[in-house]
């Protein structure tokens, strides 16, 4: 759907556009988000946060976009961009708070996980998000849209013209890649 009928619909039924403007743009609004932190440590629902507050901000402040400046592919990346460097600002005041125990130095982030275990974490969510995006598509939407953003096989087969048999036979068998592509790392 080309911007301006995807507009048109945001002003008409703002359910029904907000839900296309997700279809046609979370993996991007996701890939600038996680791109955005890749070199910081920070939790998953730190990038859920940062996505839905994209889009909930480009449809609160849809009257100050202005199409002929720019699309609203580039009008949202620049949102996610910039939700991203904030919270990237915000860790890193929280980073700012060392405990120190008596017997042990001890650097704790603020949610209470030590630096290598976050580091550890990081890794492995990247190495998990590089595994299913090569995948391919459909199934790299499926797992995302089934086990990152909990929606439900029908409304996602309804949103990739797929019978939910066959989502659920994708997701299936996608998850069986992942386990044998990320299986070997880990010893599975």
């Amino acid at each position: 759907m080309n911007d301006a009928k995807l507009l048109k619909l945001l002003h008409s039924n703002p359910n029904k556009g907000i839900e296309e403007l997700m279809n046609q743009y979370a993996g991007l609004v996701y890939a600038v988000v996680k791109n955005t932190l890749a070199d910081f440590v920070c939790m998953s629902s730190d990038i859920e946060d940062c996505i839905s507050d994209t889009f909930s901000e480009f449809y609160l402040e849809l009257s100050k976009y202005d199409p002929k400046e720019s699309s609203i592919k580039t009008y949202l990346c620049r949102i996610a961009k910039n939700n991203a460097i904030d919270l990237c600002r915000k860790r890193e005041r929280q980073r700012m708070d060392i405990s120190v125990d008596d017997e042990e130095l001890t650097v704790q982030l603020s949610d209470g996980f030590s630096v290598e275990e976050n580091v550890l974490k990081f890794e492995l969510s990247k190495e998990v998000f590089n595994a299913i995006n090569a995948l391919g598509e459909p199934d790299s939407s499926i797992i995302f849209r089934k086990y990152y953003y909990g929606e439900p096989s029908k409304e996602i087969a309804e949103r990739l013209n797929m019978t939910v048999s066959n989502v659920d036979t994708r997701a299936f068998r996608a998850l069986n890649k992942l386990r044998k592509t990320l299986g070997g790392k880990y010893g599975e």
